[in-house]
């Protein structure tokens, strides 16, 4: 279960200081629409990637969301900063029904082996943990169990789905193979974990650019700051901003606020 409305209100109620890669027209729009929801908020514009990662590290701030900086600059600013090898990212989303989920990989280099996927959703678990977040996680792989036999890959993403629950399942987590019934994993988990970065990134354009769901933001989560990676096309950034000030609010992650 998580409480996805519990976390964006804490965001709201708070005074947490957001760093956040707009100017301009969208800046003055999105202040104003936080000041309209009577949001305790202070955003902070950046232009420039390098003097955002550093503010983010020095405590200029205590949170981040990207806005429309250019991904490749802003997560580069932030792997030198941070010496972080891998950037591991998990969106917050709600399907068309309302139903608030998340999910990972999302990015086209990221989950591309078992390993890595395994420790995305263990690191998904860890971070939202201190909200009371305990999701329960749907392992997705490139067919149904009877498509065995139609192709190497198709089998050993079978494999991996079914190893990955079992390990999961052993960590004490509830996890369940979904194969690729998307539809099942979203009705019946709360942390849907991709075939590989690639799917997850379709998965994710698909829902929020094509169908009805809405993106709130992906927090990067293995970073000692609290840093949520946003699309350039929205037209706000309201929802992304109270995401960050909540998850810095409540000490997701290792950015703890107090």
């Amino acid at each position: 279960m998580i409480d996805l409305d519990g976390l964006l209100a804490a965001g709201c109620r708070s005074s947490i200081r957001i760093g956040i890669g707009i100017w301009g027209d969208r800046f003055s729009s999105t202040a104003s629409l936080l000041r309209d929801k009577g949001c305790g908020v202070e955003l902070v514009s950046f232009e420039e990637p390098r003097a955002f990662s550093e503010a983010l590290q020095n405590g200029g701030v205590d949170a981040g969301v990207r806005g429309v900086l250019r991904s490749s600059d802003m997560l580069g600013e932030i792997r030198s900063r941070y010496a972080a090898n891998d950037i591991m990212r998990t969106a917050v989303l709600t399907a068309s029904n309302g139903k608030p989920f998340l999910l990972t990989p999302v990015g086209i280099d990221e989950g591309r082996t078992m390993g890595e996927r395994l420790e995305l959703a263990r690191a998904t678990v860890r971070y939202f943990s201190p909200a009371g977040w305990r999701p329960s996680i749907g392992v997705l792989s490139n067919g149904r169990p009877e498509d065995v036999e139609r192709g190497e890959d198709i089998r050993r993403s079978l494999a991996d789905g079914d190893e990955i629950a079992r390990i999961l399942s052993e960590d004490g987590l509830k996890a369940d193979h979904h194969h690729i019934l998307v539809e099942e994993a979203v009705r019946e988990s709360d942390l849907i974990l991709a075939p590989g970065g690639v799917a997850g990134n379709l998965m994710f354009r698909t829902l929020h650019f094509v169908g009805s769901g809405r993106a709130y933001g992906a927090p990067i989560i293995n970073l000692p700051a609290v840093f949520v990676d946003t699309s350039r096309a929205k037209e706000d950034f309201v929802e992304p901003v109270l995401l960050a000030a909540g998850l810095a609010e409540l000490g997701c992650g290792s950015g703890r606020r107090a």
